[in-house]
């Protein structure tokens, strides 16, 4: 899991770009009319570059905890019991799976989890022998569990009530919307389509323990069909039930 420093910094770089960005049209208009290129430009022009070469260090995008839900191939809540037998290029780690939150069918007994070794590459390391009640929100390769830092990984007792709720049944009712946080922290943030909700923070300081919209709410179509913020109601949810199906004349006589 990336430092609260690191995650500042990665913002303060973005707003940056943003703020060099905006005057490319100014400088694109210069380099058409055949006069020198601004200083602008000069500063802008490394840092495209820059963006557009891959990157060895481990970048996450922002995302709401609905996010890592509705992406993630797997939830789980499990225990890390020790290291397993490593790949060459992955840490393996024996779990114990206490709570299904989401998987595909006809996917076989899960005993074992896998990231990758390198820091770089956004490998997740146990600091303890142990780790207890960890969700764990990662993606299925070949059967097996893979997730990396960028993937959902915390202790479950440090989310919300409201977290919880939506991660063992809510959040799965606005996976038709997307949640897109809003980088324009100086100026109003896009109207949203139908289909999405803007996530807003102050002074863009994304993070799945700040804000009621990453705390307490979720992001699902209203009674309109457009997606909307709706606060989690723990207090008066009720799960979903089955209803029994219908008992016909035969069956009444078979009993």
């Amino acid at each position: 899991m990336d430092t609260p420093q690191g995650e500042r910094g990665r913002r303060l770089f973005m707003l940056a770009v943003l703020d060099i960005l905006q005057t490319l049209p100014h400088a694109s208009a210069q380099l058409n009319q055949g006069t020198t290129m601004g200083p602008a430009f000069l500063l802008a022009f490394p840092l495209l570059l820059a963006l557009s070469t891959p990157c060895d260090a481990c970048e996450c995008k922002f995302r709401h905890p609905q996010t890592y839900y509705c992406t993630s191939d797997i939830v789980v809540i499990g225990n890390i019991l020790e290291r397993g037998n490593d790949t060459a290029l992955k840490r393996n780690y024996r779990i114990n799976i206490t709570q299904i939150l989401k998987i595909p069918k006809k996917i076989p007994p899960i005993t074992s989890v896998y990231t990758p070794k390198a820091w770089d590459s956004c490998g997740y390391e146990v600091r303890t022998s142990q780790q207890s009640e960890l969700l764990i929100a990662g993606y299925l390769r070949r059967g097996a569990l893979y997730f990396t830092r960028c993937h959902m990984v915390h202790f479950w007792y440090l989310l919300t009530s409201e977290q919880r709720l939506g991660f063992k049944a809510l959040y799965k009712r606005g996976c038709k919307c997307q949640i897109q946080p809003c980088l324009l922290c100086s100026r109003s943030c896009p109207q949203p389509d139908k289909q999405e909700c803007v996530w807003e923070q102050k002074d863009c300081d994304y993070s799945m323990w700040e804000g009621n919209q990453s705390l307490y709410s979720m992001c699902a179509p209203g009674h309109d069909g457009h997606c909307e913020w709706t606060r989690i109601d723990t207090v008066n949810y009720r799960p979903e039930t089955t209803p029994p199906p219908e008992t016909t004349p035969a069956m009444m006589a078979i009993i």
